[in-house]
């Protein structure tokens, strides 16, 4: 059911990022993602040392089409606390012990705002996908500053680079870092590809062919066993 109304199908492939575990709530289906912040920057066009992608412990680069490069703190990410950071807390401690010293958590609006975001609604309903339509995060100044003098004392030639554009992203994260592509027995004629914890648009190609091989009952371009739902 659409906000422009109902459409019958046979399958439905739901790859909604971070919305996805809210989505399924509704549906009494309990998927354990979180979301986490990352920030970026772009700079403007500059020659660089490589044209090809490069990841340091405390910096990664890669070279953009029009000529510049984006460039992040690697591994270093916002956790606004949510509803769902407690809720969920129990699943993640081993990630959180070893990953603790790489996340920034706090406890602010983003959790207010959570909860003023329905977890089950009805068909006729206004969903909270209508109510926030894009998640549009501040980039934190503070996390790409420490990615830029990291990337300089590595690379003196960014000492020449110019900021073109500052942006931040939330990206969903699992337990164990691995996306779920894969049918939800309780929902037959759901399948779900989400949960891709910040490497989504390098795995999409492979990804999507995953996903339609389940839904067509093709012979699998990969084994989906890792990426099974019930492995939670």
């Amino acid at each position: 059911v659409t906000e422009r109304g109902e459409i019958r199908c046979d399958h439905v492939l739901l790859a909604g990022g971070m919305w996805s575990r809210r989505f399924l709530g509704n549906l009494g289906v309990a998927l354990p993602t979180l979301p986490l912040t990352c920030s970026v920057l772009r700079t403007a066009p500059m020659e660089g040392p490589t044209e090809i992608a490069v990841g340091a412990p405390d910096f990664s680069f890669r070279k953009h089409h029009d000529g510049g490069f984006i460039i992040t703190q690697r591994g270093k990410l916002d956790a606004f606390l949510t509803l769902d950071h407690l809720l969920l807390a129990k699943q993640y401690m081993p990630q959180f012990r070893a990953q603790r010293s790489v996340l920034n958590v706090s406890l602010g609006k983003p959790f207010l705002q959570d909860l003023a975001l329905a977890r089950r609604w009805r068909d006729d309903s206004i969903t909270p996908f209508e109510r926030v339509r894009i998640q549009n995060p501040a980039a934190n100044p503070q996390l790409n500053g420490a990615a830029m003098n990291n990337l300089i004392a590595a690379w003196p030639v960014f000492e020449q680079a110019r900021i073109a554009q500052a942006w931040a992203g939330t990206i969903d994260v699992t337990p164990d870092s691995i996306p779920v592509i894969a049918p939800i027995a309780q929902v037959p004629g759901l399948t779900v590809a989400t949960g891709f914890s910040g490497h989504g648009f390098g795995t999409s190609p492979a990804a999507g062919h995953l996903a339609a091989d389940l839904i067509s009952e093709h012979t699998p371009i990969i084994d989906p066993t890792p990426y099974r739902f019930d492995r939670f």
